[in-house]
């Protein structure tokens, strides 16, 4: 009697401690989560071949951000600067959202509606992220492959079904002998055991994906039965699809790793293999996940733009300025206090471009920078509806760039090649959708009188599509050829005795300033070398 009470009371204490470490690990998260939200991410090495494979996917169409603008633009780096997500989910949806200019407003309200109720319910934001970290990130989750129907059934799921049935036929052998029964349970043990390996091991890599998704129906629970939550349309759409799922939970594999040297675990594995329950399983859940495939897609996105609404709250909190952006049907682009949120301390600029610009000055005087700010900002604002300035008015349009381009030595094309190639997709976008086209050293490729003559051609064309250009140059004479069609503007530096000083600032104008020289001279370059070159210049 005394060892029972003993054993119960050991029991119970076993019971109290797992609550009370359960209670005591989700403090400490969501103490975690509070300290770190309004704060930029830490740094990490994201794995963004795991992240872009749902995007991948759903690039079919031209209105995505393509693969030379996001180089250009850095736009791995921006969304490491955004991403504060808590699941895999969150920031392959976040990822793809990036991606993806939105040419109505009433989209982006709907996502900016769900990011101010977090911003107003702090206890609501702070349960929602919770609920989001009990998913978690995985890379290569493999949901993606449940979602676009990488993974299939098993072919003749009926074989499995009878070979389950072997080990209920080795057992009806004891009533007719006992060494009957001994060798039809052996057997089936056998022939089932070389079935599982075999099959688990085609099947097993996709068990990641089923176990996920498991943890993303526990989150889609969650979420509902928040208090707060339920009225917001976001997470009423996330319930109405939980409930096709709740049948689909129960038939997913236990996706069991192996032996443990627990007994109660380690022979519910030989029950699964005996009876093929993994197997089975897999295909039973297969066949509700191919059935309902749309309807999980629309559950991932729910729950992606959760994660992601959190992600910008916390991304917007962690800028020293942020606005939302101001839409309008004219082809211009209006800012104050604009700055790239990749820099730490930047300079800000304000300005009103009403016409195509060229924005002439020397090398790190803020010109590529400046250009690419706007670029970034003008994503920003048509995909989650964020930008950092004091204000940024634009019309919808695809944001298309021309900037840091390299030799293709794999496709063993030269500069000037790849350059051409990425002006005429430039060139291509524009007969197609309203554009702002962003182009750094146009033609640097090539000698200065093809270029000069080749970039005006190229510039003047834009001139009369339907886009907005800004274009950064050294070359002064395309003030002078593109003059009536280009708004000049310029980024100049002042050259002491001593050094280089830069104010990043945009100023009107062309630009007037020839420091390059001096710039040797400050730099130590011999004597000689300077008065060679002054009378070169003249």
């Amino acid at each position: 009697m005394t060892s029972i009470i003993v054993v119960a009371i050991i029991l119970v204490a076993v019971v109290f401690y797992t609550i009370f470490s359960k209670i005591q690990a989700k403090k400490a998260l969501a103490a975690r989560l509070e300290l770190a939200f309004g704060k930029p991410p830490e740094e990490k090495d994201t794995e963004f071949e795991s992240i872009r494979r749902y995007v991948s996917r759903c690039a079919k169409s031209d209105l995505f951000v393509d693969h030379i603008t996001w180089n250009d633009l850095d736009m791995d780096r921006v969304f490491e600067r955004v991403n504060a997500c808590q699941s895999s989910v969150g920031e392959e949806y976040l990822y793809s959202v990036l991606h993806q200019p939105q040419f109505d407003e009433d989209a982006l309200q709907k996502r900016e509606a769900l990011i101010q109720f977090f911003d107003q319910n702090p206890a609501e934001r702070l349960a929602a992220q919770v609920a989001l970290a009990g998913v978690g990130k995985r890379n290569y989750n493999g949901i993606s492959h449940l979602i676009f129907g990488d993974m299939q059934r098993l072919p003749r799921a009926w074989v499995y079904k009878v070979l389950a049935a072997l080990p209920v036929v080795g057992l009806l052998g004891f009533f007719l002998h006992l060494g009957v029964g001994i060798i039809g349970v052996f057997l089936a043990f056998a022939v089932n055991g070389i079935v599982y390996h075999q099959v688990t091991k085609k099947i097993g890599a996709e068990f990641p994906a089923i176990g996920y998704f498991s943890r993303m129906m526990k989150c889609a629970k969650k979420l509902p039965d928040t208090k707060g939550l339920q009225d917001q349309p976001t997470i009423k759409h996330m319930q109405s699809l939980r409930r096709v799922f709740k049948k689909v939970v129960s038939k997913a594999p236990t996706q069991t790793s192996g032996f443990t040297g627990n007994i109660v675990e380690d022979m519910w594995l030989y029950g699964t293999i005996l009876f093929l329950y993994d197997i089975r399983h897999y295909n039973n859940f297969m066949a509700a996940i191919i059935q309902n495939r749309d309807t999980f897609h629309e559950l991932y996105k729910a729950i992606g733009e959760v994660d992601t609404a959190l992600a910008v709250l916390s991304f917007r909190k962690s800028l020293p300025a942020y606005s939302l952006p101001a839409f309008h049907s004219q082809n211009t682009l209006d800012f104050e206090g604009v700055f790239h949120p990749l820099i730490t301390q930047p300079v800000t600029n304000t300005g009103a471009l009403a016409k195509d610009v060229l924005i002439t000055g020397s090398n790190a005087s803020g010109k590529s920078t400046f250009i690419k700010t706007l670029a970034v900002n003008g994503i920003l604002a048509q995909t989650i509806y964020t930008c950092a300035a004091g204000r940024f008015a634009t019309r919808f349009n695809m944001v298309v760039t021309s900037m840091a381009l390299r030799d293709n030595l794999q496709e063993k094309e030269s500069y000037f090649v790849v350059e051409v190639k990425s002006l005429k997709r430039i060139l291509d976008m524009v007969k197609k959708h309203p554009c702002a086209c962003y182009i750094d050293e146009i033609l640097r490729g090539t000698n200065t009188a093809e270029r000069i003559a080749a970039s005006s051609a190229v510039l003047e064309y834009l001139h009369g599509q339907d886009c907005l250009c800004v274009a950064a140059s050294h070359d002064i004479e395309l003030t002078r050829i593109l003059a009536g069609q280009y708004h000049n503007y310029n980024f100049c530096e002042t050259v002491t005795d001593r050094e280089v000083l830069f104010d990043y600032k945009l100023k009107e104008g062309p630009s007037t300033t020839r420091t390059a020289i001096k710039l040797l001279d400050v730099m130590g370059f011999d004597e000689e070398i300077i008065e060679s070159a002054n009378r070169r210049v003249k």
